[in-house]
């Protein structure tokens, strides 16, 4: 009985022992998004942090940082771990870690409103 459940506790151990922690996981995510980076030849651009939760056994959503030409950006992530298959999706996207709004102006004028007339 005794041994029987030592091996059982054994089991247990080397399942858990698989598993992938949060940060070798954001390293992975690192390092793929540099290999599409590399693959579009897009250059100029440095990973700065991925930062992620989980979400269940195999879903993680987070924030990954990057050095960009045009300033510092934070993009949305949702990562799938699938056994030893890891992918990742961009949701949205890149938003200015300053704050500012870098969407193209609206082409129409704006509307006074009551208050300013």
């Amino acid at each position: 009985m005794i041994r029987v459940f030592l091996l059982a506790v054994a089991s247990v151990f080397v399942l858990m022992s698989c598993e992938k922690s949060s940060a070798e996981i954001e390293a992975e995510v690192r390092e793929l998004w540099v290999q599409n980076l590399q693959k579009e030849h897009v250059t100029g651009v440095d990973v700065l942090e991925v930062s992620l939760v989980q979400k269940s056994d195999s879903l993680y959503t987070g924030v990954l940082k990057t050095k960009e030409p045009e300033g510092t950006f934070l993009y949305n992530v949702e990562v799938t771990n699938a056994g030893d298959q890891l992918s990742y999706e961009v949701i949205g996207d890149g938003i200015p870690a300053d704050g500012r709004n870098n969407h193209e102006p609206d082409d129409q004028p704006a509307e006074s409103d009551s208050l300013h007339q």
